[in-house]
Order: structure tokens, then C-alpha cells, then sequence
């Protein structure tokens, strides 16, 4: 007699958990994604990140591709086309900006550099040379970054307001002291490399 069979389980027996999954074969993960979702910030900055990783920032270039405006310089550099990508891991005024965080933060060595063209891709590899204690505080650093450096981007596009790789790492440092005392302890050994721990006094060499 014929018999039905649910062929998505090796037994040929139905399960709520073998369905779930046949909803997405086929499908090819988001690099970045998973990372994403496991990581620790806002919504706000987590949401920016998703746009990142599926190129849905309406930078200067995506602007110009649609007939929206004519010149695609990027607002920080004004050297090359401002893709997301260029603008937080290629462009040398955020090159500048991560050399100089990551240098205070004793991670000088995971620092985009000129082979570094992909922000995702630079992400994923960087955060594997930490240990898996580390990785969560880079990650939020990471997203707090991007979002500080957009903002930045946004100021210069949209109110002509133009600040130095100083004044933006100030505001990243103020940034990472608002996150910590919001919840998101993750950042304290950040930190407490930047001497900015609330109730402690940390000395910088």
C-alpha cells in the first residue's frame, strides 16, 4: 500500500523543526550575518549593520547609480567613489581613525591596512585572531565604529559640519563610556585601556 512519507527527515517522519529548516535550502547565507546577529549593541547600530552587509546604505555612489546626483566623491576623503565599503574600511581618514582606536585598545594588529577592501570580510578575519573572551567587546567596538564614522559621513553631507580624526575619536570615546553605562559591559576592557572606566583611575602609557 502506498505509504506518506515526509522526505525532509531521515527517518521519513515529520517534525516542526525539520519544516522550519526546509524553509531555507536553496537559500545562500549573508556573509555577516550570523556575526550580526550574535553580536552585542543597539538596535539602532545593529540595523545599520544589517543595511551594510546587504549594500543598502544610501551612500554617494548608490545615489549617483539611481540619477540622484552626479558626483560620488566620498564625504571623508574626497579621493575615491564612496561605497559603504570605502567609507568604513578603505578610505584613508577612516584608516586613520581605526589605526589610532585600535592602537589604544592594544589591537593594533587587527587595523585595516591597504589589502583590506571589504568590511565584512575584514571583520570576520580580525576578530578570530582574539581570543573568544575578547571577541564580543570587538564586535560592539566594531559596530559602535561604524555607526560613529556614518554619523560623521552624515554630518559632512548634510550639515557641512567637518571634524578631524581627533574630534571623531573623541566622540567614539565619549560613545563607548555611554554604551558601557547603558548595559553593555562587553566594552570595559576597552575601556579600561582608554583610561575612561567610570570610578577607576587607569594610567596610559
Amino acid at each position: 500500500m502506498d505509504k506518506i512519507c515526509w522526505k525532509w527527515t531521515s527517518d521519513r517522519v515529520f517534525s516542526t523543526a525539520s519544516a522550519y529548516r526546509s524553509f531555507f535550502f536553496g537559500q545562500h547565507p549573508v556573509e555577516g550575518a550570523k556575526l550580526l546577529r550574535k553580536s552585542r549593541a543597539p538596535g539602532k547600530c545593529k540595523f545599520f549593520i544589517w543595511l551594510v552587509i546587504h549594500d543598502r546604505c544610501w551612500t554617494a555612489a548608490r545615489r549617483k547609480k539611481h540619477g540622484l546626483q552626479d558626483d560620488d566623491s566620498c564625504a571623508l576623503c574626497a579621493q575615491m567613489s564612496e561605497t559603504v565599503d570605502h567609507l568604513l574600511i578603505a578610505c584613508p581618514f577612516t584608516r586613520e581613525v581605526w589605526f589610532r582606536l585600535l592602537r589604544r585598545s592594544d589591537w593594533l594588529s587587527l587595523a585595516p591596512n591597504a589589502q583590506s577592501t571589504f568590511f565584512v570580510s575584514w571583520w570576520s578575519t580580525a576578530r578570530k585572531q582574539l581570543s573568544k573572551a575578547n571577541r564580543h567587546c570587538f564586535d560592539s567596538l566594531v559596530i559602535l565604529t561604524s555607526w560613529m564614522l556614518w554619523k560623521e559621513r552624515n554630518d559632512r553631507t548634510f550639515d557641512r559640519r567637518v571634524r578631524t580624526v581627533d574630534d571623531v575619536l573623541t566622540r567614539v570615546y565619549d560613545e563607548i563610556t555611554d554604551w558601557f553605562q547603558a548595559g553593555f559591559r562587553c566594552l570595559e576592557s576597552v575601556l579600561c585601556k582608554l583610561g575612561r572606566l567610570p570610578g577607576r583611575s587607569i594610567g596610559i602609557v
